[in-house]
């Protein structure tokens, strides 16, 4: 479905992405794991049109994206929920779902049923100011606002920064809910184990480069992955047991 090709992305003269190269099938979880700054939000947000690639190719079911501006990217069935929620804190908790249904011709009723159903509370307060919610429920809403375009290929960016334990399981069980209704969804997270936990394949960024792929699993039992992001040896085996 999603098909990166020698991707290369820039900030001024300094280059973010160095030639990455990944690929998403249909229906996939696929997350994507690095340390600040390897370039995970950068890989988001060149797909979904938010900045211009160096060079390279972005295809999208065969077409694509990288000449596309950001409403059009979501027009093709590309949605994000960014970094830091970005919710628009004025607005109450259905206009701000709404907001993501824009570039939709038809009504979108259906979604935001689908998003009420998803996410109770939102439901609940759905006349509530976006601004008054706690970060769990902002992050519903992030999620839910990117839901109401009803994509094929969902791109979530640290869904579970700043969460309380208990919020973080609630979140990565709907994030599994939403790709068990037959969505894409490539998520980054910094969360290396619940993310490897939920996820079919894992890729992991170094500084701009694509250093390891495989199976979720396999990561999970992978010493390198292990050392850098999964708390070391003995932390990996606490877990286990």
């Amino acid at each position: 479905m999603l098909e990166l090709i020698d991707l290369k992305v820039a900030y001024g003269g300094v280059e973010a992405l160095h030639g990455l190269s990944l690929s998403v099938a249909r229906g996939e979880l696929v997350t994507i794991l690095g340390a600040n700054g390897a370039g995970k939000s950068t890989t988001l947000m060149a797909v979904s049109g938010l900045v211009r690639p160096k060079s390279g190719r972005i295809m999208f079911k065969g077409e694509r994206l990288d000449s596309l501006r950001s409403h059009e990217v979501v027009q093709r069935g590309v949605t994000q929920a960014p970094e830091g929620r970005r919710v628009f804190g004025p607005m109450t908790v259905e206009e701000n779902l709404r907001l993501g249904a824009y570039t939709k011709k038809k009504g979108s009723e259906a979604a935001l049923a689908g998003v009420y159903e998803l996410f109770p509370r939102l439901g609940e307060r759905n006349t509530q100011m976006a601004g008054t919610l706690s970060g769990g429920e902002q992050q519903m809403l992030a999620i839910g606002r990117a839901l109401m375009a009803e994509p094929e290929l969902l791109l979530l960016d640290e869904p579970s920064l700043g969460l309380a334990p208990l919020l973080v399981k609630s979140i990565f069980q709907a994030i599994r809910d939403i790709n068990a209704a037959g969505v894409t969804v490539v998520l980054v997270e910094q969360n290396a184990r619940a993310a490897l936990k939920l996820a079919d394949r894992g890729y992991v960024l170094d500084v701009g480069n694509l250093v390891l792929e495989d199976k979720a699993e396999n990561l999970l039992n992978n010493p390198q992955v292990i050392d850098a992001y999964l708390g070391g040896r003995r932390a990996a085996e606490n877990q286990a047991g």
